[in-house]
């Protein structure tokens, strides 16, 4: 009876696994000419998964003898990860088609992909932790290469999977050591070895090393150097996922890590945490700058982004009491929601003006925009905007609850700086802006993608960014209770 109080708590995932076996089932069998149906039969699944989530939230469990916890800071970064699902799957099916590109097999690999999301989110045990952060970044790794063709595509995925496995590697040099010196990979109980403590040499070498590991993840600076190369080489709807998903399972990683394991020595880790955020925003800002391709820019500017979470955790790492604490996770979660709906809709519009296959969405191509498709640049207006933190958008309130977070944990130098970025962001999405609205279109203009899967999707991301930016309250109960779960 037990076992199936168990399975209860992990209810969204067996409805992805059941998903995933429909999605390759009906694959086979369906022509070619109804492979379309693929697209809203994953939606479909991954709406009852959003359901399920629902449905286990508030459990606040820990099951299957302690290595799996399901909590609401879990359910709660699950249910951004079938968001992200939703999106992905209505944006790609249009791209796939024109590439003639196989749209069964990204659904499943999408679909492992979220499982392993999933499962980093609820982890409670080093072991599992890594089982699941293997089954979310496999399949990434093979979507970067998705397009067989296009040796851009085999060389992103090529340098995303030798780079990825090193980090990998490092990752769980990181756990082995944990292990050697607590005697244990149970996330509680290693936080419970270290209370009290300060970090003895062996235990430094252990935390560098997870600190390497899973802020490769994340693409911060000097990490990052596989992010450019694979953000552009993958399909441009796929980027879109890859800049979102896997990093939103691998902040789930920081945090369990860092907040929860790590966190009796937070402060020995927060100068080095600090130095990253500061690192990775100004990186990435500055050479977006320079970028001429905007799905280049978009991919350094996602490095900058992870500047500004991890800036966050700087900021937990530095508060002086459990409130702060606890606004700095919340910051964090908030920031990533919003971050997903921003990001993954950019590039998606990125991929609607490479319907001609020998466009690589230069700057020209966003040219004139404003009159040719209004709605579409009325949107990634909207969506640049938000990025930039301009209100009254979901990108102003995920940097302003980050600041509040910086001033009240005592690191307003890193809140000045978090401001500086911004401003230096500014310029380059802007200029996309400006080349929509006040530059005249290409002579020979590329066609733009007008499917019905990708305009819904786009549409729900928009009405999403403003809904979060002019009412930010309707999530900050979750996000308090999400938050509240770690302490």
């Amino acid at each position: 009876m037990n076992y199936l109080n168990d399975l209860f708590t992990l209810l969204p995932e067996i409805v992805l696994v059941v998903l995933v076996l429909v999605v390759i089932t009906a694959d086979l069998f369906l022509p070619r000419a109804d492979k379309w149906m693929l697209t809203p039969l994953t939606v479909f699944g991954l709406i009852l998964a959003g359901i399920a989530c629902v449905l286990v939230w508030g459990v606040n469990d820990t099951v299957f003898s302690g290595f799996y916890r399901v909590d609401d800071l879990s359910v709660f970064l699950k249910m951004v990860t079938v968001g992200v699902g939703i999106l992905s799957a209505l944006f790609v099916p249009s791209y796939l088609r024109i590439r003639r590109l196989p749209l069964g097999e990204f659904n499943a690999m999408l679909l492992f992909s979220l499982i392993g999301m999933c499962v980093l989110c609820s982890s409670s045990d080093l072991i599992t932790l890594f089982v699941g952060l293997e089954l979310m970044v496999m399949p990434g790794y093979l979507l970067t290469g998705f397009a067989k063709t296009d040796r851009y595509s085999n060389e992103g995925g090529l340098k995303y999977f030798l780079l990825g496995s090193f980090a990998s590697a490092i990752l769980l040099f990181g756990v082995s050591w944990t292990y050697g010196v607590t005697g244990t990979t149970r996330i509680d109980a290693i936080g419970q070895a270290l209370s009290g403590s300060s970090l003895n040499p062996a235990m430094l070498v252990a935390v560098a090393m997870l600190m390497v590991g899973a802020t490769f993840k994340v693409a911060a600076v000097p990490f990052h150097y596989w992010t450019p190369d694979a953000y552009q080489g993958a399909p441009t709807p796929i980027t879109g996922y890859l800049s979102v998903g896997p990093k939103l399972g691998a902040f789930a990683l920081l945090i369990r890590v860092f907040a929860e394991a790590l966190g009796p020595v937070r402060a020995d880790w927060l100068v080095v945490m600090a130095i990253l955020a500061v690192l990775t925003m100004t990186g990435g800002n500055i050479v977006a700058l320079v970028q001429t391709n905007v799905k280049r820019m978009l991919a350094y500017s996602a490095i900058a982004h992870s500047g500004y979470i991890l800036a966050g955790l700087a900021a937990f790492a530095a508060a002086g009491s459990v409130a702060v604490q606890r606004e700095s996770i919340e910051s964090i979660l908030f920031y990533l929601a919003g971050y997903a709906l921003m990001n993954i809709a950019a590039f998606s519009v990125v991929g609607m003006l490479q319907r001609d296959t020998s466009r690589f969405g230069g700057l020209r191509s966003f040219a004139g925009l404003g009159a040719r498709s209004p709605g579409r640049a009325a949107a990634m207006a909207i969506l640049l905007l938000s990025l930039t933190g301009i209100p009254p958008t979901v990108g102003f309130f995920a940097k302003w609850y980050v600041l509040l977070a910086t001033v009240d944990a005592g690191l307003a130098w890193l809140a000045v700086l978090i401001v500086l970025n911004a401003a230096l962001a500014a310029f380059y999405y802007l200029r996309v802006i400006v080349y929509m609205y006040m530059r005249e279109p290409e002579d020979d203009p590329a066609p733009i993608d007008a499917s019905a899967f990708g305009t819904v999707a786009l549409a729900l991301s928009v009405i999403g960014v403003i809904l979060l930016g002019v009412y930010p309250g309707a999530i900050l109960d979750v996000l308090r209770a999400s938050a509240g779960s770690l302490f």
